[in-house]
């Protein structure tokens, strides 16, 4: 395989599911604002800037928008083409990708991004954004799920399949991780502790995960903050834990290189098989308030440098499967 056709399969996934998770979070936190009590914009954004914050977006958000109202954030989330992160760029970019190697993917994973594409460069951004528009979010949230299915129903499952995972795996990974971290900022905006607040901000993030039905099979108890922290990090069966999520990570890495999983083969399965490690293995004060956004700030460092050496290992010579050199030397 060629180095640009999985650097594009690797990155046309992640900005998929970027852009799903940052629908996610507007809708959440559109919902939040909906149950609250307070309406005027200036207390809105009192529920905004922890998700602008995590995401690392607040600076370039303030340097775009006077007004910060609800419904400039949540233009600038999705349809901004000054943030890169938005839900409009992430698509296109992911098109981009896609129709770089559209002669290496099946039609049915072209055709439904280009065709999510196209509508969303249609959508009105004055009605979603002042309407919050539950349909549109939803759209987008099953766009993601169905390219999804069709990565593993019409793509085959070889080298290429494996970049597909790896990039939505280390970009849900992430995500989980800032909308958990998001917990610090609003920390920051609530000068005395308020339980019934506390119990709603647990409950946001675990929705924002899709979590809060799987969260409650576990612990049918109060939503609490270290046990939310402890299955949004370290659930081996929630497919967005973090845990979860490296774990199929590791999987993907391991079959491209056919190295065992008990050993590794480069500094990206070195550096994730210590990540997984530090997860499975980590105290569990670690999950306790401030310690517990050290080890959050931790893990979104490791995979970014994960991400860099994946980069440095694969994107910039020849991918070949090992089997087929051995087959070419005993030819």
């Amino acid at each position: 395989m060629l180095c640009r056709v999985a650097d594009s399969l690797f990155w046309m996934a992640r900005y998929i599911e970027r852009a799903e998770n940052t629908v996610r979070l507007v809708d959440v936190t559109l919902q939040t604002l909906l149950e609250s009590e307070h309406s005027p914009d200036e207390d809105q954004y009192k529920n905004w800037s922890p998700i602008l914050a995590s995401l690392g977006d607040q600076a370039l958000f303030e340097s775009l928008y006077e007004d910060k109202s609800s419904s400039n954030i949540t233009d600038f989330l999705i349809f901004s083409r000054e943030n890169p992160s938005s839900v409009l760029q992430c698509i296109s970019a992911a098109r981009e990708n896609a129709r770089m190697i559209r002669d290496q993917i099946s039609s049915e994973m072209w055709e439904v991004i280009n065709r999510t594409y196209l509508w969303l460069k249609k959508q009105d951004p004055q009605k979603v954004c002042v309407e919050a528009d539950y349909e549109f979010f939803q759209h987008i949230k099953e766009f993601s799920q169905l390219f999804q299915g069709l990565v593993d129903t019409t793509f085959p499952h070889q080298i290429g399949f494996e970049f597909v995972k790896i990039g939505a795996n280390l970009e849900r990974a992430d995500k989980t991780c800032r909308i958990l971290d998001a917990k610090r900022y609003m920390l920051q905006d609530s000068p005395a502790k308020d339980d019934a607040l506390d119990n709603a901000q647990w409950a946001a993030i675990l929705r924002g995960c899709s979590a809060h039905e799987a969260y409650r099979r576990v612990y049918v108890a109060d939503i609490e903050g270290d046990t939310v922290r402890d299955f949004l990090l370290r659930s081996r069966d929630f497919p967005r834990s973090v845990l979860y999520c490296l774990t199929r990570t590791q999987l993907a890495l391991h079959a491209i290189s056919k190295c065992p999983t008990t050993h590794f083969s480069n500094e990206a399965e070195r550096r994730l098989g210590q990540l997984i490690a530090k997860l499975n293995y980590a105290n569990p004060n670690d999950l306790n308030g401030k310690e517990a956004h050290k080890l959050i700030e931790s893990i979104e460092n490791d995979l970014g440098e994960i991400a860099v050496q994946i980069n440095e290992r694969y994107m910039f010579s020849e991918i070949v499967d090992p089997a087929e050199d051995l087959e070419q030397a005993q030819a």
